[in-house]
């Protein structure tokens, strides 16, 4: 069964304004100084123009995630809307709705019939009335021919997830220690320089965080790919 994007809405649920204007000034304003120097001086490079650009323009996407992640209740199906796509999954093709509760955070996760395992934002697991209410909704909506998967259907499907949140989580840190490493070579370049020109480090700052957190990111989701595709169990 696939999900029509013309369904009903019942709900749909996403970060309070409050919170996402906390989050657009907290990251989106300290870049603004930096972009009007960027574009309106004339002594920068333009590698290290192209490099700010991409840098800040990393950040502003991160707030516009933030803006239109959300999760929303359909009648007959409910999706979940990401920066650039939007996952809609029938309620008879849901398999599970829980909250993975953790020191650090809290979040409610679905599984759907192809195993796939993934966060529902829009702080939904941060509220319990939210995750009661779409349950319930789940829970009319299904059908009853529903059953509930087998234990190695649900074990595979957060194996496979929490593989892919390691392989995220390393991407992130090897971008942002590529980062790091740039900075402290630029910094060094720079003291011993006669300040005339901008350090090759810094003119790259912007460039290979990027290209570290995608090269890393695409080699080693492909190799999970690989390695857990050809085996799911059954449902029941």
């Amino acid at each position: 069964m696939r999900a029509g994007a013309n369904g009903l809405v019942i709900r749909k649920y996403r970060l309070r304004t409050a919170q996402l204007v906390l989050i657009a000034c907290t990251l989106g304003l300290p870049g603004i100084p930096s972009a009007r120097w960027i574009v309106l001086e004339d002594y920068p490079p333009v590698t290290f123009r192209a490099s700010m650009l991409v840098l800040l323009g990393t950040v502003y996407l991160g707030i516009i995630w933030f803006c239109r992640a959300a999760t929303i209740v359909y009648q007959d199906h409910l999706a979940v809307r990401q920066l650039f796509r939007t996952r809609r999954t029938p309620w008879s093709d849901v398999l599970s709705i829980e909250t993975e509760a953790s020191s650090a955070s809290s979040r409610t996760m679905l599984l759907d019939r192809a195993g796939r395992l993934f966060a529902l934002p829009g702080g939904v697991g941060a509220q319990p009335h939210v995750v009661r209410a779409i349950k319930d909704r789940w829970a009319r909506s299904r059908g009853e021919g529903w059953t509930p998967p087998a234990d190695a259907f649900v074990l595979a499907a957060r194996q496979h997830a929490a593989a892919r949140e390691s392989v995220r989580a390393w991407a992130i840190l090897l971008a942002v220690g590529s980062l790091l490493a740039l900075l402290v070579s630029g910094l060094l370049l720079e003291s011993r320089s006669d300040g005339n020109e901008i350090p090759w480090p810094f003119q790259a700052i912007g460039f290979v965080p990027v290209v570290v957190f995608v090269a890393v990111y695409q080699a080693a989701f492909r190799l999970l790919h690989h390695r857990h595709t050809p085996y799911m169990p059954d449902l029941g």
